[in-house]
């Protein structure tokens, strides 16, 4: 049994994110063998498969990938619609507790602090935290007081199901592989040169000795080996979005229609009151294209613009330079970063004169009262919250 008094964790994890949420799509892609690649540079690169492409991982070479299974169903990576069917899991996660950590594609930690008190039961639990995904996700939970415990119960774990970690968190984790930890691959394989296969291998061997041998990474991975993580769990904060789609009559090929329709988006998404005359920093277009891959396009404005027209013209002047992927069935435009009702960091004093005439004048200050003065600033956190002491915090002011 856990500590009742001890942080407990679950770990969430979606195995194959990348191919279940294509099958998801897709559900004509069920029970066939799946390749999903990325192309990094020149290179094309395997970024998820299905278990019926066996022999293949993540980072192979496409040519060699294709070499093994030669009957794949190869697909172009779409990567933002991984990250969306991720961030959906995360924010259903977080309808069930306060307390969620992303913690790469797929995987997230959530806190069960009094949770059990609320489902009636850590069982209930569970199962809420299952049924946060989409059934088709099947996803893995692990529970322990600690994250790498929880993750390794997640990963061992049937699809569907939940491994709850013992009392002897050292004693669960020693006969499972050192693969498990997030070791570079040079560093995995160094220990299997020296014939360090388990966890429990690892964790028996002097501190000393592991470091000299892994660098920076020895200590992490000897305590982790061990059952030893309390590193914090740290709440994932929700990035405010505001979303606008349209569908064309039919597909469209040149740009009027889309400038037009991109107008029209963008006077929606102004006239929303969450944006409340909020400036914004980045926007994505996204939109399906007739027999094609989708088509994405992600811009990030050098300063925060505040109208739609600002927005407009700068979206008109990128895409200038952009060539049509084919004919476009619809758009959804995506508005993100925004930064308050300014539109600016503040900074107490933005030029380097004013700034050491500030440290000058503090010192004086120090001298005259016997110790720092006390002068605050504010100090931005949570701009687009409606709850205005979550929006900036008084922090003392270091010049």
């Amino acid at each position: 049994m856990l500590n009742a008094n001890s942080s407990k964790i679950a770990c969430v994890l979606v195995t194959h994110l990348p191919v279940k949420a294509e099958i998801r799509r897709y559900p004509e892609l069920r029970g066939k063998p799946v390749v999903i690649t990325e192309s990094y540079g020149s290179k094309n690169l395997v970024l998820d498969s299905s278990p019926q492409a066996r022999g293949l991982a993540p980072g192979m070479p496409l040519q060699e990938a294709m070499a093994q299974c030669k009957e794949a169903v190869l697909l172009q990576a779409d990567c933002p619609h991984y990250n969306d069917a991720f961030d959906n899991l995360v924010r259903s996660l977080e309808m069930r507790s306060p307390l969620v950590e992303k913690a790469g594609m797929g995987c997230a930690y959530v806190g069960l602090e009094g949770l059990d008190m609320m489902y009636g039961g850590e069982a209930r639990v569970i199962v809420s935290m299952i049924q946060a995904a989409p059934q088709e996700f099947n996803p893995r939970v692990g529970v322990a007081e600690g994250k790498f415990p929880a993750y390794v119960a997640a990963a061992t774990a049937e699809g569907g199901r939940a491994t709850r970690v013992p009392q002897d968190v050292a004693g669960f984790l020693s006969g499972l592989s050192v693969n498990l930890l997030p070791l570079s691959w040079d560093n995995k394989t160094r220990l299997q040169r020296f014939g360090i296969y388990t966890l429990g291998q690892l964790a028996n061997l002097p501190i000393g000795a592991v470091q000299a041998q892994l660098g920076t990474q020895g200590r992490r991975a000897w305590e982790l080996a061990g059952g030893l993580d309390s590193s914090p769990l740290v709440a994932h904060r929700s990035e405010p979005t505001v979303e606008e789609s349209l569908s064309f009559p039919s597909p469209v090929v040149t740009w009027q229609p889309i400038l037009t329709a991109l107008e029209v988006l963008l006077g929606r998404a102004f006239a929303r009151p969450e944006v409340g005359g909020r400036y914004v920093r980045s926007a994505t277009l996204e939109s399906h294209v007739f027999r094609r891959s989708p088509w994405v396009k992600r811009f990030t404005f050098k300063e925060a613009l505040s109208s739609k027209e600002r927005v407009l013209f700068a979206l008109k002047s990128r895409m200038d330079s952009l060539t049509l992927p084919g004919p476009l069935e619809d758009m959804k435009l995506t508005l993100t970063g925004f930064t308050g009702e300014s539109g600016i960091q503040t900074n107490l004093f933005s030029d380097i004169r004013k700034r050491e005439q500030l440290k000058e004048m503090m010192r004086q200050l120090e001298v005259h009262l016997g110790g720092k003065p006390p002068i605050y600033q504010m100090k931005e956190i949570e701009p687009w919250s409606r709850i205005p002491e979550r929006r900036q915090v008084l922090v003392p002011f270091d010049p």
